[in-house]
């Protein structure tokens, strides 16, 4: 293993302890999206860890599903909480419904040993939509000019760009994967960087709910 991919490796696994690290330091006070998503950085960390580490010669696309999936409910959850009770409902039901296409697509159709591009591009749309929604509801707001100032908008923010920097890219991994392995190896790259990009952008957040 080059030098260049053990960078991205470490990224990749541990760019998480960004957040972590202002969140311990600064220690705002605790409300229900910190909470969920102190838990899903400490879930990411032990999932894509093990993918790295655990498995060998053998395939850890199962570990990506999973991780896949536990993504879209927590951010789904995380914006539940800056929608407030009316959004509840729905968010739920879209949870369900998408846990359930993920795990029918990964035994009848794209099944565990090739990546699943169609429950990712699911997730990543979804995610993108509230994050539409979200920007949409700040823009009604009148101290939309105060936007940068909410803990909510470094979130999202976040997430979003995650979600349409990596649409296309997991839209295609699959394909990708099977019929150009190496370019799909660096391809993958993109996806580190968005990863960073928005633990950068969680770790804001997070000092943002401090100063309140």
């Amino acid at each position: 293993m080059s030098k260049y991919d053990i960078l991205f490796q470490i990224i990749e696994i541990y760019s998480p302890l960004i957040p972590l690290i202002i969140l311990f330091i600064k220690r705002p006070k605790r409300s229900g999206w910190i909470i969920l998503l102190t838990c899903y950085l400490v879930i990411y960390i032990l999932l894509v860890y093990s993918a790295n580490n655990l498995f060998g010669g053998k395939s850890n696309n199962i570990v990506y599903i999973i991780l896949s999936a536990l993504t879209l409910c927590f951010f789904a959850l995380i914006f539940e909480q800056f929608f407030g009770k009316k959004f509840k409902v729905f968010n739920r039901t879209v949870i369900i419904i998408a846990v359930l296409f993920f795990i029918v697509n990964a035994i009848f159709w794209e099944g565990t040993f090739l990546f699943n591009s169609y429950s990712s591009a699911v997730a990543n749309f979804i995610l993108l939509w509230y994050c539409v929604y979200y920007y949409k509801l700040q823009l009604e707001k009148p101290q939309v000019i105060f936007v940068e100032k909410l803990p909510s908008f470094w979130i999202v923010s976040g997430i979003f760009i995650y979600s349409a920097g990596n649409f296309f890219l997991f839209s295609m991994f699959n394909s990708l994967t099977r019929d150009n392995p190496q370019f799909a190896y660096y391809a993958w790259d993109i996806n580190i960087i968005l990863i960073l990009i928005m633990n950068s952008f969680f770790a804001k957040g997070i000092q943002c709910a401090s100063q309140k």
